[in-house]
Order: C-alpha cells, then sequence, then structure tokens
C-alpha cells in the first residue's frame, strides 16, 4: 500500500513539478499528456491554479507558468538555508575538499529532503535536483538523521515506511536496521549505496543541530567506486569541516537534537 494522497493536491504539485523541470511555458495538452491525467480534469485544476494565482495565463500563446506567488511560499525557510553564509560556506568548503557531490538535507516526516547542492566540474557524477526527496530508511542523509533519534522513534519511521510501501519493493529487517545505526552512532557518520540509483552512494553526517526543530545533515556522494577509494579523506574531511562549522556558529543555533530526544506524537509521521 502506498502512502495515500488527495488527488487535487497531489496533482497541483505535480504540475508545478512539471514546470521545475521543463523550465519553459506549457500549454494544456503539453501538461495533459506528459502527466497523465484527463484533458477535462486538467483543464478545470489548472483555472483553479489560475483562480488561486499560482499560475499565469497567456491568452495570446495560450501557455501556462507559475508566478512568483509559487516560489515566494517557501522561500522564508529555504531562502534562510541558502543564503546564509554559514551552510553556503560548509557545502562549498566540503565540495573544494573532496571535489564529489556534496548536499545539505532535511528531515521531512518519513523523507530526506535535499535543500542544497554544490558538485564538481568532472563528468563522474549524478546530481539530484534540490527539493528531490528520499526515503529516510534508505539514504545516508536519512540514516546518519535516524541516528539522531531515539530507538522509539526509528521503529516508528520504519513502520510507517513499510506501510507505505516507501522503500520500493525491497525489503528491511528491523533488526537489520537497528543494527546500522547502532554502528553510526558510534562511529558519527553514515555509508549507504543508493538502490534507486545503483552505482552511487554517498557519506553523510548530522550536523547535530535543528532549524526551527527541524534537524540537518550533510553528505558528499558520488560513483560508488570513487567514495569507496577517497572514503578516509571524506570522512576525515566531514568531521573537521563540520566540527568547525558548529564551533563558528553554535551561538545561531536551535538546541542539539540527539538520540535521547522526546518521543515526537504518534501522529506526527502519518
Amino acid at each position: 500500500m502506498r502512502r495515500r494522497t488527495v488527488k487535487s493536491a497531489s496533482r497541483a504539485f505535480e504540475v508545478l513539478e512539471l514546470f521545475a523541470e521543463l523550465r519553459r511555458p506549457l500549454r494544456l495538452n503539453e501538461i495533459h499528456t506528459a502527466l497523465g491525467y484527463p484533458q477535462s480534469s486538467t483543464t478545470t485544476l489548472l483555472k483553479s491554479m489560475v483562480m488561486s494565482g499560482y499560475l499565469n495565463y497567456s491568452r495570446h500563446s495560450r501557455t501556462y507558468l507559475p508566478t512568483t506567488q509559487v516560489s515566494a511560499l517557501g522561500n522564508w525557510l529555504t531562502g534562510h538555508i541558502v543564503a546564509d553564509p554559514a551552510y553556503r560556506t560548509l557545502v562549498e568548503r566540503l565540495q573544494r575538499i573532496t571535489n564529489e557531490t556534496v548536499g545539505l538535507a532535511t528531515e521531512n516526516d518519513l523523507y530526506i529532503q535535499y535543500v542544497l547542492f554544490r558538485e564538481p566540474s568532472h563528468e563522474f557524477k549524478s546530481v539530484p535536483r534540490e527539493g528531490v526527496m528520499r526515503p529516510m530508511i534508505d539514504s545516508a542523509a536519512g540514516l546518519a538523521l535516524l541516528s539522531q533519534m531515539s530507538d522509539r522513534q526509528i521503529e516508528k519511521i520504519f513502520r510507517y515506511s513499510h506501510y507505505y510501501r516507501m522503500n520500493d519493493g525491497e525489503a528491511h529487517r528491523l533488526e537489520g536496521l537497528m543494527q546500522d545505526i547502532r554502528w553510526i552512532r558510534q562511529i558519527g557518520y553514515a555509508h549507504h549505496e543508493n538502490r534507486p540509483d545503483p552505482g552511487l552512494s554517498a557519506i553523510a553526517m548530522p550536523l547535530g543541530q535543528t532549524m526551527y526543530g527541524v534537524r540537518l545533515a550533510i553528505g558528499v556522494g558520488g560513483l560508488v567506486d570513487r567514495i569507496a577509494r577517497a572514503k578516509t579523506d571524506i570522512v576525515k574531511a566531514l568531521r573537521e569541516e563540520v566540527g568547525a562549522f558548529h564551533f563558528a556558529n553554535a551561538h545561531a543555533f536551535n538546541k542539539p537534537a540527539g538520540h535521547d530526544a522526546t518521543d515526537p506524537d504518534d501522529d506526527e509521521a502519518e
């Protein structure tokens, strides 16, 4: 059973994601063809989004385009991360040191969501777009964040992730996950191969602080063999740069989110 969504809300976001992917004005037939929606319901949806101020419609070209109201919705949070020189400096320094893709991720319900990337100039890379989400139980950044939670929280996230089949059919065992988490807590980082994108892997560490109560993790990713060969240097760079980040910015953050934190309400992950 996959996680249930409200169809109209889900489709509205999928329309916006299509614009983010194609980055140009789109006609009605392009939208309903690309997304596989009936033309009649697509027309109704697009008109609603125009009336709500989230899409612009040009009668001259018969095309739709997102308005600035869309980007304004989340700018106060992601803009804080992107604009904050502390986060940018951390990501940029790690990218220069490791010469691999470096990403900053936040906890988002049962997922992690990438909010800031810096990529290398070489061709040996595969960089997700900012905003992409991955299941927490199946990503290096997610495992790093799970290591900061209580065992009860982890079990709850594991249970819901399987209920909604967010692991794309590959069976996970709670016992194996908890064994991984205990090891991550001991060594301070997660090293995980990317199942959705075979041939890629990442090493990630929790930042150990929260922003508005949201946990963050930093990771270095790339081709499996490149990350494996450079693992010692990558871990050393992560430890040094995250440590320097904490020292320089300790006054600016909320209380650290340790793995002994109070368990959230049961409905938070539903």
